[in-house]
């Protein structure tokens, strides 16, 4: 006969299981934004200060003994127990240390754990899908702890007034004006970021579909080629040159990292100061990419071929994707429902779509032009517009690869197609 405790136990973890599938259910309907927002770092006291640098350095150990507990013979991650008070980390000489949790509390701890099983089971999907997938390593720095439970974890006290499990007293908080406040936007989940330079909270927050507030459309269909010279060239003859190159001040550092002791304080110090500047500038291509994004999505369709940069990273042009905000662009665009991605495969350079005709064009001619006449125009220009072509006729809309054959045949039919619609115009 079971006792009161296991069927309370069982009623609870079903109340948990239907309200957990009841917030499945209201997230499909729902759109989800992250809002990072830097806590105040000249507001912090001397002990705020010091829990939050513990809990990353406590969860920097628990997270490396739970790789460890999982790479012994016969012994599983998910069995780690993250109820123990103590831990079992390196020193600076490498030797093994036995300290007890200070500043990281049993339901942090439960979520770095949750977190390790959770990048395991991606990796676990990606092999089985034919991926080459690695092994979790150990990390030098935690740069996360996850806070799951609203008003338990984490609790939002005001505008700019955060309370924090596991940091005495209240956080200053900017930029929560927002989302604060709007009565639209349910305050899910947060994340504790440790940046170069400070701290930060991402709020999760969620918004039924219903009530965002769509960009108006311009009734347009572009195409996008990406290039090395001219970063982004439309269909439409608009050219967008994006760069971001390195400050002279990261050179001068690096060159100053170089001169001194590896592992001294004024190295570290630098090393810290390199951080710090290798962000901004991380911070400047993301925001510069965003602009990007957000001016091809005020078309109805945007066309784009799926590029192997990685390609294009490896060969002559190296530097120059390196400071190209090209791969942002385009894993910002390819998952939209508004944007098409065609087959990688297709020479849109080479294609002329009035004859079907495949002409050779080295790097160093920059205008197009064919045997059967049409007007000459800018290589990346005409790649563009033929990717509006290839969309309209539904030529590699969505493949992956496409052998040459294949693509000579679809691009024949379309342009017969195109030819007999003209004959019955007339």
């Amino acid at each position: 006969m079971e006792s009161m405790e296991d069927v309370a136990r069982k009623a609870k973890n079903i109340m948990i299981a239907d309200t957990m599938r009841a917030t499945y259910a209201k997230r499909r309907g729902q759109i989800c934004r992250v809002f990072a927002c830097k806590i105040q770092d000249n507001k912090l006291s001397n002990d705020q200060r010091t829990d939050l640098k513990m809990i990353f350095v406590e969860g920097k150990w628990l997270y490396n003994a739970i790789i460890a507990y999982g790479d012994r013979e016969g012994r599983s991650i998910s069995d780690y127990d993250t109820k123990s008070t103590s831990v079992i980390h390196k020193d600076k000489d490498g030797n093994d240390v036995t300290s007890t949790y200070s500043y990281l509390p049993q339901s942090l701890r439960q979520t770095i754990h949750a977190g390790i099983k959770s990048s395991l089971r991606v990796l676990a999907t990606r092999k089985k899908r034919g991926y080459k997938v690695g092994a979790l390593k150990f990390i030098s720095r935690l740069e996360s702890v996850d806070y799951k439970q609203l008003g338990v974890t984490h609790k939002i006290l005001g505008k700019n007034r955060v309370k924090l499990q596991g940091v005495k007293g209240i956080l200053k908080v900017n930029g929560m004006d927002q989302f604060y406040g709007n009565p639209d936007m349910e305050i899910a989940n947060a994340k504790l970021l440790s940046k170069p330079d400070g701290y930060y909270i991402a709020f999760t927050t969620w918004t039924d579909e219903d009530k965002i507030i769509r960009k108006h459309k311009n009734g347009r269909t572009v195409g996008v080629d990406f290039g090395i010279e001219t970063s982004f060239t439309t269909s439409e003859g608009e050219k967008i040159n994006a760069a971001v190159r390195e400050q002279e001040r990261i050179k001068r550092l690096q060159r100053k990292l170089a001169k001194q002791k590896k592992g001294s304080r004024r190295w570290w110090r630098t090393v810290r100061l390199l951080r710090i500047e290798y962000q901004k500038l991380t911070n400047r291509k993301d925001d510069l990419a965003n602009k990007i994004i957000a001016a091809f999505t005020e078309n109805t369709i945007t066309v784009i071929q799926d590029e192997m940069l990685q390609h294009w990273h490896k060969g002559l042009f190296g530097k120059h994707v390196q400071h190209s905000v090209l791969g942002r662009v385009k894993a910002g665009l390819k998952d939209r429902d508004d944007v098409v991605v065609l087959c990688r495969s297709i020479p849109t350079t080479k294609l002329c779509t009035s004859c079907g005709k495949l002409n050779d064009m080295p790097l160093s001619k920059r205008t197009y032009g064919c045997e059967c006449g049409i007007p000459e125009e800018d290589r990346d220009v005409h790649a563009a517009e033929n990717m509006v072509w290839l969309y309209k006729h539904n030529v590699g809309v969505g493949r992956t690869e496409m052998k040459r054959g294949e693509i000579r045949e679809a691009v024949e039919k379309a342009l017969e197609e195109e030819q007999t619609r003209w004959q019955k115009d007339r």
